[in-house]
C-alpha cells in the first residue's frame, strides 16, 4: 500500500502546503510493457483516498487506468508473480509506467521529481543485486539514509512504508524515529500520523503482549469480541479476493484448523477486506470456510485495520488460549507449520 515525493527544500512553505493539500480531481496511470501483449494487473493503496483495488488490463502491451483521486497517495502495482512496484499517485496528474515484462524490478515510473526520486532508490537497491537473506540490514539501512535525506517527501514516505512499516521484524525504535523526522518537516501530512497510528497499534498487537479488546460483527449479524475466544486459541486472519495470493492464505488455514474448530478445541476470525460481499461470501461457501467471518465493506479504512496494526496483505494474528499473541504476520510457507506446532 505506497507514494513517493521529492518536494525541493527552497520551496516556500505556502508552495509546499498547496503541494499536499487535498483537491478534487483524478489520477490516470498508463504505461506499455515490453514483452506482455496481453494480461492484468492489481493497483491499490492502504490510503481512504484511493478506496479500491483495481485490475488494470494490459492489451497490445498497453494500459491505462483513471481513478478519482482527492489527495496524494502512494499507489501500489502488484503484478501475477506477486512482484511490485510503488509509484505516486497526485490529484490531476498521470503517471506513465515503462519496463520490460521480463525484468520487473527495473520498471521506471513517470518523470515527475517525487517518482523520479523513487526511481533512483530503486536503482540504488538494484545495484545491491538480488534480496537474499542477510542482505535485508543493507537495505533497511538504504532506506534509511534515503528517508532522512528526503524527509518532506512522499517517495520517503513509501521508502518507510515498504522497508520499516512491512519489515518483517520492525525495527520500532527506529521507525518512530524517522517518523518524528518526517512529521518535523510536513505536520500538515496527515497520512504520517495515521502511520504513527499503525505504530502505536504494532507496539499493542507485538508478540508477546496480551489481545486489546476489540468488537465486532461477523456476516451473520453476531456480535464478536475478546470474551467469545476466551479459552481458547484463536488465529486473526486478513485477507481478500481481489488478490489470489490473499485469499491462498485463508483457505490453507481453514484446512488445518478445519476439525479443531470442529472440536471446539481453536478459533478463527476472518476478516475479508473486499468492497463488497459478493465474492467474498462465494469462496466462504465453495471452501466451506468455517469460524466467524467478518467484511465491514471500509477496507484499509476498517476500524479492524487500524486497531490490529495491520501492516500489508495477507496477514494474521497468533492468539493462544490465555489471550497473549504468540506469533503474527506467519508466512504462507510457514503456516501449517507454526500451527500444527501449536494444534500439539
Amino acid at each position: 500500500m505506497k507514494n513517493l515525493t521529492s518536494y525541493i527544500l527552497h520551496l516556500t512553505s505556502y508552495i509546499l502546503l498547496l503541494s499536499c493539500s487535498s483537491g478534487g480531481g483524478s489520477f490516470t496511470l498508463s504505461g506499455k510493457f515490453k514483452g506482455l501483449e496481453q494480461g492484468e494487473f492489481v493497483c491499490f493503496s492502504s490510503a481512504p483516498e484511493w478506496g479500491t483495488f483495481d485490475t488494470v488490463r494490459v492489451q497490445g502491451g498497453k494500459f491505462t487506468l483513471t481513478h478519482p483521486l482527492a489527495d496524494t497517495v502512494v499507489l501500489t502495482l502488484q503484478y501475477p508473480n506477486f512482484m511490485q512496484t510503488q509509484i505516486i499517485a497526485i490529484p490531476g496528474e498521470e503517471v506513465t509506467v515503462h519496463g520490460d515484462a521480463n525484468n520487473m524490478l527495473a520498471i521506471e515510473v513517470g518523470d515527475d521529481d517525487e517518482n523520479e526520486a523513487l526511481n533512483q532508490f530503486r536503482e540504488s537497491v538494484l545495484s545491491q543485486g538480488t534480496r537474499v537473506k542477510g542482505q535485508e540490514s543493507t537495505f533497511s539501512l538504504l532506506a534509511e539514509q534515503f528517508i532522512r535525506e528526503h524527509a518532506e517527501s512522499w517517495a520517503a514516505i513509501a521508502v518507510f512504508q515498504k522497508y520499516f512499516l512491512e519489515a518483517e521484524h520492525p525495527d520500532y525504535a527506529k521507525m518512530k524515529k524517522l517518523l518524528d523526522e518526517m512529521q518535523k518537516k510536513c505536520p500538515w501530512r496527515k497520512v504520517l500520523a495515521t502511520m504513527r497510528g499503525q505504530v502505536g497499534a504494532l507496539l499493542s498487537y507485538r508478540v508477546g503482549q496480551r489481545l486489546p479488546a476489540f468488537k465486532t460483527t461477523t456476516l451473520k449479524g453476531d456480535t464478536i469480541n475478546n470474551a467469545t475466544f476466551r479459552g481458547k486459541p484463536l488465529l486473526i486472519t486478513f485477507w481478500s479476493t481481489m488478490v489470489p495470493e490473499y485469499s491462498y492464505a485463508l483457505v490453507a488455514t481453514n484446512r488445518i484448523l478445519k476439525s479443531s474448530m470442529v472440536n471446539g478445541q481453536w478459533s478463527m476470525v476472518n476478516i475479508c477486506l473486499d468492497t463488497d460481499t459478493t465474492e467474498c461470501r462465494r469462496i466462504i461457501r465453495r471452501d466451506t470456510i468455517g469460524g466467524y467471518n467478518v467484511c465491514d465493506l471500509r477496507t484499509f479504512d476498517s476500524p479492524l485495520v487500524r486497531s490490529f496494526g495491520l501492516r500489508g496483505l495477507p496477514a494474521n494474528i497468533l492468539v493462544d488460549a490465555s489471550g497473549v499473541i504468540k506469533e503474527r504476520d506467519i508466512p504462507i510457507d510457514k503456516l501449517e507449520a507454526t500451527l500444527r506446532k501449536y494444534l500439539k
